[in-house]
Formats: structure tokens, C-alpha cells, sequence
């Protein structure tokens, strides 16, 4: 489904109103891309809106996707950013894909990565097949890992 300027403007203004009732100093800045809204909190309470771990800045992603998603009654992707953590996580994830990647294929043998959530485990699989290798979840919850295996592999 795609996006708007109409939908930018309403996730703007939304967006504002949020900001402002929950009384943090900072400007969202709304842009669109193929992945859906990107929301990106700039000011000086940053810190503040990650939390801890970026707990609350990803509890903030959901209730603002929810209204945002209701407003412009389409099903669509929002991303809410602060101070570029989530960029900066991405990239560490990134990078933990590419030596577990680099392992597999100095070894030939598959490894696992745990502890990430689930759109975490997409990063990889998608940095996993850019490398040729084959890449598959397993396992439930927060005991749910990635195993990376080469092309060859039967296990």
C-alpha cells in the first residue's frame, strides 16, 4: 500500500500531538520510504525516549504505529527513531551477522545467534542471503535463535 503526502501530513500532525502530551522536548520529523513511515525524534530528551535498551522507545513505535495506522486506515510500517539508536542498532546487528557469516564461511559449519528480536532476525536473514548462505529461525519466544548454514549444507 502506498504512502501518501496526505498520510505524511496526518503522521506528522499526529506525531506532534503525541510528542507534546507526553511533554518531552522534541520535533518529529515524518518521511516515507518502501519500508513504510519513519519518524525520527530529534531534541534534547533523546535519552529519555530510548529508555533503557530502547525499551521505550519501541513501546512509543507501537502505541504511535497503532494511532497512526487507525488515522490514515491503511496498514502500513512505522518506524520510530531517536538520536539514530535504532540506525546504530541495525548496524550492530549487521555487523554480528557478517562475522557469524565470515565463520561459516571459513568453517563450513552452521552458527547460531540468539537474543534478538524478531525484526533483528530479519536484518540477518536478509544480510544471510545477500551472502549466498541459507539462514532459518528455530525455536520459540525468547529462546528463538538464527542458525546460518552454507549453501551446501544437509543439517
Amino acid at each position: 500500500m502506498s504512502i501518501n503526502n496526505s498520510d505524511i501530513k496526518k503522521a506528522q500532525a499526529i506525531s506532534e500531538e503525541f510528542i507534546h502530551l507526553i511533554g518531552v522536548n522534541l520535533s518529529p520529523e515524518v518521511s516515507a520510504d518502501t519500508g513504510g513511515l519513519r519518524i525520527n525524534l530529534v531534541g534534547k530528551d533523546s535519552a529519555i525516549i530510548i529508555g533503557y535498551h530502547g525499551e521505550t522507545l519501541s513501546d512509543l513505535n507501537y502505541i504511535l504505529g497503532i494511532i497512526i495506522r487507525h488515522q490514515v486506515d491503511k496498514d502500513i510500517s512505522v518506524r520510530v527513531d531517536s538520536g539514530e539508536y535504532l540506525k546504530n542498532k541495525d548496524k550492530r546487528i549487521s555487523d554480528i551477522a557478517s562475522k557469524a557469516i565470515e565463520k561459516v564461511v571459513a568453517s563450513g559449519f552452521p552458527e547460531r545467534i540468539s537474543g534478538l528480536n524478531s525484526y533483528e532476525r530479519r536484518i540477518v536473514h536478509e544480510e544471510v542471503s545477500k551472502r549466498g548462505l541459507l539462514s532459518e529461525s528455530s525455536g520459540d519466544g525468547r529462546e528463538r535463535v538464527i542458525i546460518i548454514k552454507p549453501r551446501n549444507s544437509s543439517e
